[in-house]
């Protein structure tokens, strides 16, 4: 580990258990094809940050969360529009994608395996 990734990692609360794939255990990741240019993008929801507590009535426990994101790839200019809805216990009950379309981590790595490196320098 660099040293100014321990010195960032304890000052900013870096000490927070991730898994290797940097989900964490709160977190997990969304993958989605950009309709216009085909662009496959990996997209990270944070249980903690990215969902709002939606509440029925007055109970002051959230009854289901809701999460909004604009997506726009490194391609092409065109936003892909993800909504997720979640229970109570943060899991997903349902998605909706506009401008793109919901693919499997598998077709994913799948085509970044597929792409040709870019040269550096």
């Amino acid at each position: 580990m660099s040293f100014f990734k321990r010195l960032l990692g304890g000052l900013l609360g870096g000490g927070s258990q991730q898994s290797a794939d940097g989900a964490g255990p709160n977190a997990f990741w969304l993958y989605v094809r950009c309709n216009a240019c085909g662009e496959n993008i990996r997209l990270r929801v944070s249980r903690d940050h990215d969902l709002s507590a939606e509440f029925d009535g007055e109970s002051d426990s959230p009854s289901a969360y809701h999460m909004t994101k604009e997506v726009v790839g490194q391609n092409c200019f065109r936003r892909i529009h993800v909504e997720m809805t979640f229970d109570g216990s943060k899991r997903p009950t349902e998605q909706q994608i506009t401008g793109g379309t919901f693919i499997t981590r598998e077709e994913y790595e799948a085509a970044q395996a597929a792409e040709p490196a870019t040269p550096t320098g």
